[in-house]
């Protein structure tokens, strides 16, 4: 069954990679020249990310002419003021943001200053902007929980009033997502465990909430998957990229989910409390979360079991399993036989419904254990006795996210939910072996840099290889079969080498010996020439990231991949013969 009505869209390119910041031209070439200001915090500088990031961009034709690195955890009015007027001083036409939700955040407002002009609390609202456009955004998020590099929505706080104005714009979509987990490795791991938390509340409350919608709904199930499945693991290996990875993924995905069906009560409350008693959003959201799924679980019972399930949660259904075995196996006539389990199953539902939330518990202590996490809001800062409980949930009440939770929220839940907060105590709970599920292993892989200091290097070690290529017995007479051209252009080291397989016999051209046409031409570092010839990176999926930018006839050239395979194995072997055994790459199988 299908809502009534939904809207889906995508229109925030999202680029993916380790290392990916180092790779930014063709994605930020059609910009031409700007002059960008970098939006950012004063820890991320002193990290060297910033540094790194305006590495990236050095190769384009974008310019980071300022720095605005004033961002607090909690971004307010005077902050997004401060750095629009910086932009507006150094005339700049791009925002690139770097850091966490509040960074993102404020890079977003910023932009309606800039362009707009005015004061922050005269733009607070719901698509006030009608046609009017804003200068492009590049978000690049340090953390993995807010997703807010891919939605519309952004919050900043008013302290004197102990509130956070919602801001929601079309406009706000960025224009250019990057994902670089590298960007992510000095996250420390409680952080890591409350933006992770963050990212899972998006999922559910996405799945569950009025608004959902088919696009969403996928989105928001695999979303809990990654996050399943890594992390603890990324808690617990702070240095492991392909969990970084995944939970950056995850986060985004999420983010594009809860950007289209929107989130619930989970987040009114934890906005309250964080305008209220400024509890981190990520810990508000993780502790409140377990409490409003089971507040919400008699009204969505079904998604809530699908979400049990996206969390590794399985239980038994033996009426479907039974009727189907009868069904498909050849007994149909007798699939009525398993009518009277239909409420068994339906009571298995209910169990898995509730073992979701169990789970997200059990996640909470887990965490906790692995990072010093709190669970409860004495522990998060909340030493007045609860004393402002009556002003958190009117701020709950009034929170725009409660329009979407699927019940229809309630001022004293509200105030039990957070009155419970306070007064449980819970201890962590130690993790084991077996709940770390291994990240996937190809990132893993010795990454080798520089492998050829200069051009003399290269043409010695990969042009003797390819004159080994001509006569291997697997390789040689299906090379020379091919009746192909190819060369490589490498960069670094400034190199050109040359296959050229359409005489009587293929030759091996270096730099200006070959004077001819080639009939496609391909650019590539010559580090990334090296993982090739071990087989480790896919040619195609390197066309995509533009790794590897080939001209002429691309799939002709395709057909040799089969021909080379043997290669992978023989590139090591003759290696080890040249003397360059320490620049063989281990295997990431």
């Amino acid at each position: 069954m299908l809502p009534d009505y939904f809207e889906f869209s995508l229109p925030t390119r999202v680029i993916y990679g380790i290392g990916v910041i180092h790779q930014l031209n063709d994605a930020v070439a059609h910009y031409g020249p700007r002059r960008a200001l970098l939006v950012t915090d004063a820890i991320l500088v002193q990290a060297g990310l910033a540094e790194r990031v305006r590495a990236g961009f050095q190769s384009t034709a974008i310019e980071i002419v300022a720095t605005f690195d004033q961002v607090p955890p909690n971004s307010t009015i005077k902050t997004v003021e401060d750095c629009a007027a910086l932009g507006r001083e150094h005339g700049c036409d791009l925002i690139v943001g770097l850091g966490g939700g509040s960074v993102l955040d404020t890079a977003k407002v910023a932009n309606i200053l800039m362009v707009k002009g005015g004061r922050v609390q005269e733009h607070m609202g719901a698509y006030l902007l009608g046609a009017a456009k804003l200068l492009p955004l590049f978000p690049i998020p340090t953390t993995a929980g807010t997703g807010s590099e891919v939605t519309k929505v952004a919050v900043i706080a008013d302290p004197d009033h102990d509130v956070k104005l919602p801001f929601a714009e079309n406009q706000f979509l960025p224009d250019l997502a990057i994902l670089d987990p590298e960007l992510t490795r000095t996250l420390p791991p409680k952080l890591t465990a409350m933006t992770g938390m963050d990212a899972l509340t998006h999922a559910i409350e996405a799945y569950v909430d009025k608004e959902w919608s088919p696009a969403s709904d996928g989105l928001a199930l695999q979303a809990i998957r990654l996050i399943r499945d890594y992390l603890l693991l990324a808690c617990a290996q702070p240095e492991n990229l392909p969990a970084r990875g995944a939970m950056l993924v995850a986060s985004c995905l999420a983010g594009i989910a809860f950007s289209h069906s929107m989130v619930g009560m989970t987040h009114g409350v934890s906005h309250a409390l964080g305008g209220v008693y400024h509890i981190p959003h990520g810990l508000a959201n993780a502790l409140v979360l377990p409490e409003v799924m089971d507040y919400n679980l008699e009204s969505r019972l079904d998604r809530y079991a699908d979400i049990a399930e996206a969390l590794g949660v399985a239980f038994p259904r033996p009426g479907a399993a039974l009727g189907n075995l009868l069904r498909y196996g050849g007994l149909g006539f007798a699939a009525p036989l398993a009518k009277p389990l239909t409420g068994l199953d339906r009571w298995f539902r209910r169990k898995a419904a509730k073992a979701g939330v169990a789970y997200v518990r059990t996640l909470n202590r887990q965490l906790a254990h692995l990072t010093g996490m709190p669970l409860n809001l004495r522990e998060a800062g909340v030493k007045d006795g609860l004393a402002k409980l009556e002003q958190v949930a009117d701020t709950a009440m009034t929170d725009g996210s409660m329009l979407y939770n699927p019940r229809e929220p309630e001022r004293e839940a509200v105030a039990r939910i957070v009155r419970a907060l306070y007064e449980t105590t819970v201890t962590p709970l130690p993790v084991s072996p077996a709940d770390l599920r291994p990240a996937g292993t190809t990132a893993e892989a010795r990454e080798l840099r520089n492998v050829f200091p200069d051009a003399d290097t290269l043409y010695r070690v990969l042009g003797g290889f390819f004159e080994r290529l001509k006569t291997d017995p697997q390789i040689g007479g299906p090379l020379k079969d091919s009746g192909l051209c190819v060369q490589f252009a490498f960069d670094p080291p400034a190199a050109t080498m040359t296959i050229d397989a359409r005489g009587d016999e293929v030759k091996i051209y270096r730099g200006a010996e070959f004077s001819g046409q080639p009939e496609v031409t391909m650019r590539m570092s010559a580090d990334f020439a090296h993982a090739f010839w071990h087989g480790q990176v896919n040619l195609v999926s390197a066309l995509t990231r533009r790794q590897v930018v080939a001209k002429g006839n691309v799939p002709k050239t395709l057909r040799l991949l089969p021909i080379l395979k043997p290669a992978y194995a023989l590139y090591p072997r003759y290696l080890a013969e040249v003397g360059m055994a320490d620049k063989i790459m281990k295997s990431s199988e």
